[in-house]
Order: C-alpha cells, then sequence, then structure tokens
C-alpha cells in the first residue's frame, strides 16, 4: 500500500483523472466491512489536503466502527446521469460545457486500501481549518481524521463504442483495456 503523494509519483497522469473524478463531485461512496463480514456503504465527503487523501467520519459512527474494527475499504466516486454524455440522449451539457459530447465529463474512480488514523497533531489541526473553511463542524469533539493508504485504484471513462477501463495497483504498471 502506499500513500496518496506516492501513488501521484507512480504515475502522475492517472493520480491526476483520478483526483479530478473525486473533485467533479463533493459526494463519495465508502464500502467498509461490518464486523460479521457483510459491506456496508456510507456516503463520505474525501478531500485532498496535504499529500494525502483524507476521510473525516463522525465519532461511534457504523462507518467509524467498520473502519475500526477492519480497515479496508473501498472508494468509489459519485457517479450521475448529468456526468455521462453516453447515457444523456438530450445531448445537453455536462461538466464539460460541451452540448452533446458522447463521453464521461469525468472519470469515474475507484480506489482501495486502508484507512489510516491520523494521530499527527499538526497533521490534524491543518487538516481541521480545512474542513472548517469548507462547512460549518457541529459542536462537540470534531470528526475522526483518517487518511487512505492505497492498494488499487481505477478509472471507467465511458465512450460511443463502450469504455476504457485504466486500473493500477501498488507495486504494478499501468494497465488499460478497452470494453465494447
Amino acid at each position: 500500500m502506499v500513500t496518496w503523494d506516492a501513488f501521484t509519483a507512480a504515475g502522475p497522469a492517472f493520480a491526476a483523472s483520478v483526483r479530478a473524478a473525486f473533485e467533479a463531485d463533493r459526494h463519495a461512496l465508502l464500502a467498509t466491512l461490518r464486523r460479521d463480514g457483510a459491506p456496508r456503504i456510507s456516503g463520505v465527503e474525501p478531500v485532498f489536503h496535504a499529500s494525502d487523501l483524507w476521510l473525516f467520519v463522525m465519532p461511534g459512527s457504523v462507518k467509524s466502527a467498520d473502519l475500526r474494527h477492519d480497515p479496508r475499504c473501498a472508494l468509489h466516486s459519485a457517479t450521475s446521469e448529468r456526468r455521462c454524455g453516453r447515457h444523456n440522449p438530450a445531448g445537453t451539457a455536462g461538466a464539460t460545457g460541451i452540448a452533446g459530447t458522447a463521453r464521461m465529463a469525468a472519470d469515474d474512480a475507484k480506489i482501495s486500501g486502508r484507512a489510516v488514523a491520523v494521530t499527527d497533531r499538526a497533521a490534524a489541526a491543518g487538516f481541521l481549518k480545512v474542513l472548517r473553511d469548507r462547512a460549518t463542524l457541529p459542536p462537540g469533539p470534531g470528526p475522526e481524521l483518517l487518511r487512505l493508504d492505497i492498494a488499487e485504484a481505477a478509472t471507467v471513462r465511458a465512450t460511443e463504442r463502450g469504455a476504457v477501463v485504466r486500473s493500477w495497483r501498488a507495486g504494478g504498471t499501468l494497465r488499460v483495456r478497452r470494453r465494447a
């Protein structure tokens, strides 16, 4: 597993497309494992900050309990028809601003790895400032702060002829597959 910074160093262009997919919409889906091994999907707002991919969860939440029990998780960028020209027969402008484009405005991205608790107080303080600048945090102890160590990442881009799937695993190289 690698940090976001190491992932970016291994493939800057691919990392940029993964990041763009997550930044195209503030919301993402986080898959965690319950204590009984069953999967759970929860909404989350990942943030890129200080060379890491950060997550924040409310203390005592089911996400928090899942990640404390088993830190393995998967993060999926928001997907919607408004971003995908291929599934938008009206041809209205998407995030690209170009009417009738027959491709996704941003790639659909997935990252899997492990959520790691942030214990560095200075790093946590810097990230909390970023969160406070983005939105009002509720009173109380504040969120649990995590960064994501990456085991693998993938993007999917819809095209007129199908899809282009790019995938990467820690220690490996970028693979590109075309699907009809």
